[in-house]
């Protein structure tokens, strides 16, 4: 299983514009969408438009079984309403999005994967969860439990 994230600030004017396409969607056209996903193995798609204190950010998270057999399969499809979908996405973006389906290059700025399954003692563990992000453990270092 495979997903793509695409978190972009949409350009002025089109937050209305993606909120109507949203609410289209899910209301008019459910079955044309669920359709085209199914055929294209995206079995999961998200858009959130983050308010920000000076701006918006759009979140749009697909997941996809394949990213190659999903962009092949939306750049075959004689769907119209897959043809109306890359339409209004790529005005709304700017770009088409099955470039980034197309794995171009890319640099890896940062990495970070948890080393297993350590044993936390007790303390630990109530410390961990209750005031520091995944992955990260405060010590007590006062010697007390």
């Amino acid at each position: 299983m495979a997903q793509l994230q695409i978190a972009y600030l949409p350009r002025k004017g089109t937050q209305e514009r993606w909120r109507r396409l949203c609410q289209e969607i899910a209301e008019l056209h459910p079955e044309q969408f669920a359709a085209v996903c199914q055929q294209a193995g995206i079995t999961q798609v998200q858009v959130r438009l983050l308010q920000l204190l000076k701006s918006e950010l759009l979140l749009v998270t697909v997941q996809m079984q394949e990213p190659q057999q999903t962009r092949e399969a939306l750049a075959s499809s004689q769907s119209s309403f897959a043809d109306f979908l890359r339409e209004q996405m790529q005005g709304l973006l700017g770009w088409d999005v099955q470039e980034v389906l197309a794995d171009p290059p890319a640099d890896l700025l940062l990495t970070w994967e948890s080393e297993g399954d350590d044993e936390w003692t007790e303390t630990e563990k109530t410390i961990r969860h209750k005031s520091e992000p995944p992955g990260i453990a405060m010590e007590d270092d006062t010697g007390t439990t």
